[in-house]
C-alpha cells in the first residue's frame, strides 16, 4: 500500500516538472508507516533527518493519524490518511501552496571544533577500532578529577567523522565504537544538560545517522552514556539503523542511593535511571531478546552506608545487567570526596566481592536469553592450545566457538549453551 502510495504521489512531483534529489533537495516528503512500535520509531527519525536539512518537510503515511501532534512537531506540514478529500488531492494541494512559498533557509547550529587527526594509514590495534568523537568534561562528580585536567569540551564535526570513519573500514575494521570523555555532550558546549543553550539539538543522533550509512560498516556501537543524555530521539535512531547500530548501551549507574548520588552530584537520580533503563529495553527489545545493558558502579563512596549500598544491590537486580564494572573508591587529589572522611578498605573490600558475585549471577540470567538464538561474533581472540575463538555478539556477550575465520572476521553461529562464565556457540555457519 505504502509503494502504491509513493507512486502516485511522484506522478504528482512529475506533473508539476519537480525530480528526485540526493543531493541538498529544496524540499523533503516523508512518507510514514506506523503499523508497529520500530515503523515509528524508524518514521520519526526519517522526519528528523529531513527536518536537520533546514528544508521544508512535508510528512504523509499513517503516522501522521497515529501521532499528528508529533509529526507536526518535526515536520512542517502533515497531510494525513483520513478525511472528506482523498489524501492525494490534499497532497497536490500543499504542493502547490509550498511552490507559491518564498523558501527560507535555517542557521546551523555552530559547536566547538576538535581538529581531525591525520587519517591511520594502517589498521588499529584491536579489531573493534574505537573513534573518538568528543573531549572535555565540566560535570564536575566529586570523585573525579577529569573536568580539571580536560576543562574544554570539543566535538568533531560530523563530516569529519564520517571521514575518519570510512577510512577505518577501508583498513578492515568491520566495527566502530564511539569514544569520549562525555559522549552524551557531543555537538554541546557543556555537558551540564540546564546549561545547554539548544538542549532540544540530538547532534549524537544526527551522527549516528550519519555513520550508519557508510559501506562496509557492519557494526556501530557507543562505549559509554550518561543516562540523562539517552533520549527517544537516540533510541529512534538506534532503531532506524539497527542493521549496524547494535542493541547494547554502557550506562554508569555509580550508585543505587539517591542521597549518594546528590553526594557524587551526579545529573539523575534512582527513579529517572530506572525510567530511562524501561525505555531503553521497550525500544531496543528485538524478538523478544533485551538490549544488553552494562554498567559502572563504586563501591565504599565516602558516606554510603551499608543502607546504601543494599539499595545499589537492589538497582542491579532490577536492571538485570549483562556486566557491571565494579569499582572500589579511590581519592583523588583535588576533588571533593577526596576531603571527606573515607571508608575502611575492609568494608569498601567486602562491598566489591558482593557485586562480583552478583554480576555472576545476573551475566548468567541475561546471557540465558541467547542460548537456542543465532548471533553475529566477531572473531578476536584465538585460543592455540583449545582450538577456539573468543569474540563479542551484536549484544556484547563473549562468546566461545570454533571458526575456520581470522580475527576481525564476524561470522553467524548458533549458542548452544552456558559454561558457567563462557558462552558456547556452533562452528560459524559463514563470514559476513
Amino acid at each position: 500500500m505504502n509503494h502504491a502510495e509513493r507512486r502516485e504521489m511522484e506522478s504528482v512531483l512529475q506533473a508539476k516538472g519537480m525530480k528526485p534529489s540526493t543531493d541538498s533537495p529544496d524540499l523533503e516528503i516523508v512518507h510514514t508507516c506506523s503499523v508497529t512500535g520500530q515503523a515509528a520509531a524508524k518514521s520519526r527519525n526519517a522526519i528528523r533527518r529531513a527536518a536537520k536539512n533546514g528544508k521544508h518537510v512535508i510528512v504523509t503515511g499513517c503516522f501522521t493519524g497515529t501521532d499528528p501532534k508529533v509529526a507536526m512537531e518535526l515536520g512542517n506540514t502533515i497531510v494525513t490518511q483520513a478525511g472528506e478529500t482523498p489524501m492525494l488531492e490534499r497532497f497536490e494541494d500543499e504542493i502547490n501552496h509550498w511552490l507559491e512559498t518564498p523558501s527560507e533557509q535555517n542557521e546551523k547550529p555552530k559547536t566547538t571544533s576538535l581538529p581531525l587527526a591525520t587519517l591511520p594509514s594502517s589498521p588499529a590495534e584491536h579489531t573493534r577500532a574505537e573513534l573518538r568523537i568528543q573531549d572535555g568534561c565540566d560535570a564536575h562528580c566529586t570523585f573525579c578529577i577529569i573536568p580539571k585536567i580536560r576543562t574544554t569540551l570539543r566535538s568533531k564535526t560530523i563530516e569529519d567523522i564520517v571521514t575518519e570513519a570510512t577510512r577505518l573500514v577501508e583498513l578492515g575494521h568491520k566495527e566502530i565504537i564511539f569514544t569520549g570523555i562525555f559522549i552524551g555532550a557531543y555537538g554541546h558546549e557543556t555537558a551540564l544538560r540546564r546549561k545547554q543553550k539548544s538542549p532540544e539539538q540530538e547532534h549524537l543522533a544526527d551522527l549516528l545517522d550519519a555513520v550508519a550509512q557508510i559501506n562496509g560498516l557492519k557494526r556501530l556501537r557507543i562505549s559509554s552514556m550518561e543516562p540523562g543524555d539517552v533520549t527517544p530521539v537516540l533510541l529512534d535512531a538506534m532503531v532506524a539503523n539497527q542493521t549496524v547500530v547494535v542493541p547494547h548501551l554502557h550506562l554508569p549507574l555509580q550508585s543505587g542511593s539517591d542521597a549518594v548520588l546528590q553526594k557524587m552530584n551526579r545529573q539523575y537520580g534512582v527513579s529517572q535511571y530506572l525510567e530511562m533503563i524501561a525505555m531503553v529495553n521497550e525500544r531496543l527489545t528485538y524478538d523478544n531478546l533485551p538490549p544488553a545493558i552494562t554498567t559502572d558502579i563504586i563501591c565504599g563512596f565516602p558516606t554510603e552506608t551499608e543502607n546504601d549500598f543494599a539499595q545499589s544491590v537492589s538497582v542491579a537486580k532490577q536492571v538485570g545487567y549483562l556486566h557491571m564494572h565494579t569499582f572500589p573508591y579511590s581519592v583523588r587529589t583535588g576533588t571533593a570526596a577526596a576531603r571527606w572522611e573515607q571508608l575502611h578498605p575492609t568494608v569498601v573490600n567486602d562491598r566489591v566481592q558482593q557485586l562480583l558475585a552478583l554480576d555472576d549471577v545476573l551475566s548468567l540470567l541475561y546471557r540465558e536469553h541467547l542460548v537456542s538464538r543465532q548471533v553475529e561474533v566477531m572473531l578476536e581472540q584465538y585460543d592455540t592450545e583449545t582450538k577456539y575463538f573468543k569474540g563479542r555478539c551484536e549484544h556484547y556477550a563473549e562468546i566461545t566457538l570454533k571458526s575456520t575465520g581470522t580475527p576481525g572476521d564476524i561470522v553467524s553461529a548458533n549458542v548452544i549453551g552456558l559454561d558457567g562464565p563462557k558462552t558456547m556457540a556452533k562452528t560459524a555457519l559463514q563470514v559476513l
